[in-house]
């Protein structure tokens, strides 16, 4: 007898939150049982093991059908055909399709629905869209875009009283009033100001001091790290990235950039100047800036190692990193060294120059290519038993061949061609190391 049983249409439930904070609350699971419960009424196959969730992603920019987005991912998956026409789209409601404008919106709603996907919104009384429903009632087409015109006005909305807070905070910025809880490790908050630190900026200064007599970010961390100076913050040791903030960071001259996030993206303010108390002079930050610039040209301009991250030390096994050596108007070379002994630790490692290690790599590739484990004991045995069986049904052709040539006979002729098509049907990257032509 024959399963006349038909195959459940499958359904797939995208979930969004506007922040990562909305999925801590009731909000995920609730979606979620939702869709188990519509799938169960409906007879459909929710599928658990593709889910599709943009949690903390806005769809007023649209960030969530553009790439790496997971509604994308979705429509991805449905023009490959991963995801059959036919299946189902379960969502809370279109405002979590999209926020958009209007023609946007509806963009996305016309590829879910025309791509043959029934887009099921479950909040309520749960709604079917699809070709057949819009074509059959295309007032169901209107209550979509009248839905989808309210969700874009509530985040335009929403958007504008964000830039008009933001607006109000600047002028009490203006004034003198601290209108942030984070501040630079060299001050704190007291009350609506700031005061500062004077044990941490006395170090801020000693950084700008210690550049400005010519020595490098590594020199100052391995100084810093040899006198047991406490850095700041929960950091054990001083590092080089740091430094670096600290010697590019507005707040030491008194000025703060805020950011806003646009299009997905964190995007810099209008700067507001005099909002810190400065511990930097004007003309001592600029002169930093200016040695900054000159090294960064484009003669000294740095090319990423293939090495990076990957070499250890030998003496103490800690990473080494890829530093600059060499003075104009001699060339520039780029070594490796020890993290630790750069950061003025125990160790005494001799530093490698990168060409050394690419010369070698150069010269061992193969040896490095053919002693590479597999990882995989499994899959060697049985690539080690395709190419013995291989080997013998080659050898087996090559003889039957030499029979043919004595004696034609049609058993013999129909034998070799089953073995041609046998090894007509081997991978291609395979034919090279085999010597099948």
């Amino acid at each position: 007898m024959h399963d006349t049983t038909a195959a459940k249409p499958k359904a797939y439930s995208y979930l969004r939150f506007s922040t990562a904070e909305q999925s801590k609350g009731d909000s995920h699971r609730r979606q979620l049982a939702l869709a188990e419960e519509y799938c169960r009424q409906r007879g459909l196959e929710l599928d658990r093991t593709t889910s599709f969730e943009d949690l903390g992603v806005s769809a007023f920019s649209g960030k969530n059908r553009r790439k790496g987005g997971a509604l994308r991912a979705f429509l991805d998956a449905v023009e490959e055909e991963i995801i059959p026409s036919g299946s189902y789209l379960l969502v809370e409601s279109l405002d979590r399709v999209s926020r958009e404008a209007i023609l946007d919106a509806q963009a996305t709603f016309l590829q879910i629905v025309n791509a043959g996907i029934v887009l099921v919104t479950l909040k309520g009384t749960p709604k079917e869209y699809s070709r057949a429903t819009v074509n059959a009632n295309p007032m169901d087409l209107l209550v979509s875009l009248l839905e989808m015109i309210r969700a874009n006005e509530e985040s335009e909305t929403k958007s504008q009283r964000i830039k008009a807070d933001w607006t109000r905070k600047r002028t009490r910025a203006a004034a003198g009033e601290a209108i942030t809880s984070l501040v630079p490790a060299w001050l704190q908050r007291v009350g609506k100001g700031f005061e500062v630190i004077e044990e941490r900026a006395a170090i801020v200064r000693r950084i700008y001091d210690l550049t400005l007599q010519g020595l490098g970010q590594h020199a100052i961390t391995a100084i810093f790290n040899k006198e047991g100076l406490k850095p700041f913050g929960r950091a054990k040791w001083w590092h080089r990235s740091y430094v670096r903030l600290v010697l590019n960071h507005p707040a030491v001259v008194g000025t703060f950039v805020p950011h806003r996030m646009i299009g997905g993206r964190r995007e810099p303010l209008e700067p507001i100047l005099n909002y810190y108390p400065a511990v930097i002079a004007q003309e001592t930050f600029e002169a930093v800036r200016a040695l900054d610039k000159a090294v960064a040209g484009p003669s000294t301009r740095a090319i990423a190692s293939m090495f990076s991250g990957l070499v250890k030390c030998e003496e103490c096994g800690g990473p080494m990193v890829r530093t600059r050596k060499g003075q104009a108007p001699k060339p520039f070379y780029h070594v490796f060294v020890c993290q630790n002994a750069k950061l003025g630790q125990s160790c005494e490692c001799r530093t490698v120059r990168q060409e050394t290690l690419e010369d070698t790599l150069r010269d061992q590739m193969f040896k490095f290519i053919e002693d590479a484990p597999t990882h995989d004991a499994d899959l060697t045995e049985e690539l080690n038993q395709i190419e013995v069986g291989i080997s013998e049904t080659q050898d087996l052709a090559r003889s039957l061949v030499e029979a043919i040539s004595q004696r034609p006979l049609p058993q013999l002729v129909d034998r070799l061609a089953l073995l041609d098509e046998a090894l007509g049907l081997l991978p291609v990257s395979w034919t090279p190391r085999l010597g099948v032509s």
